[in-house]
């Protein structure tokens, strides 16, 4: 089954962002980081090349995106921008040649420990890391209870002390963590209302009730949150 994002119902329900709040946790990194203008940023999954039209707005003159899928990045392409279909955990950039790094509601759908491995390498030292991402605010014992029908940022959550410790032990300080779980509440509202219910929701998605009733159990359980992690590259 093709990944979440792709599904219609979710590309119909996000919009062009193709993640909760659009680019509200954007706005919000560039807020908390302040990068200079001769910064060089790499939007790691970087989709239809939204946040990198807003990294441009923000005045910074050197944006790359990389994302796995070809569709993306044909629209990503109408920007003018630098971008290439990339596997996020085998970046092909060279070593401390990045100042700051996104990725925003991707980090999830890969091998995160390998994935972390990778930005710390291309990060200078001192370079921001920006995450945002699906975390789980229930944690659960039984793994069936949580398996999740449809391939989804929601499947790898786990807990935020689960994300900071992966990221701490990635070689990074952690400056700040934020829950934004409101706005995927609001997104998930938003489905709501569209759909007719979270299940009508899974339906559209997987075609398949049984699947959408898998997913709906999935959802209570871990009780998905939003959170957003700025760290800075250690400098040592």
């Amino acid at each position: 089954m093709k990944p979440l994002y792709l599904a219609t119902a979710v590309r119909e329900g996000l919009g062009a962002s193709l993640r909760p709040g659009g680019d509200t946790l954007t706005r919000r990194i560039l807020q908390l980081t302040s990068p200079a203008m001769a910064s060089t940023v790499l939007d790691a999954g970087c989709g239809l090349g939204t946040s990198m039209r807003l990294l441009r707005q923000y005045g910074i003159r050197t944006v790359i995106g990389l994302d796995l899928e070809a569709e993306f990045l044909g629209e990503a392409r109408l920007g003018n921008f630098p971008v290439a279909r990339a596997d996020l955990q085998n970046l092909p950039l060279t070593d401390a040649c990045l100042d700051m790094l996104l990725c925003e509601c991707v980090w999830n759908l890969t091998d995160r420990h390998r994935t972390l491995g990778e930005f710390a390498r291309t990060l200078r030292p001192g370079g921001y890391l920006a995450l945002t991402d699906i975390f789980a605010r229930s944690q659960v014992n039984s793994e069936d209870s949580v398996a999740w029908p449809v391939p989804c940022c929601f499947s790898g959550a786990t807990g935020l002390p689960a994300v900071a410790e992966m990221v701490g032990a990635a070689g990074f300080e952690i400056l700040v963590l934020e829950d934004h779980s409101r706005l995927l509440t609001h997104t998930a509202a938003e489905f709501v209302f569209a759909h007719g219910s979270l299940q009508a929701f899974w339906q559209a998605v997987t075609g398949d009730a049984g699947q959408a009733s898998a997913a709906c159990a999935a959802s209570a359980a871990t009780r998905p949150g939003l959170f957003l992690l700025i760290a800075k590259r250690s400098r040592s």
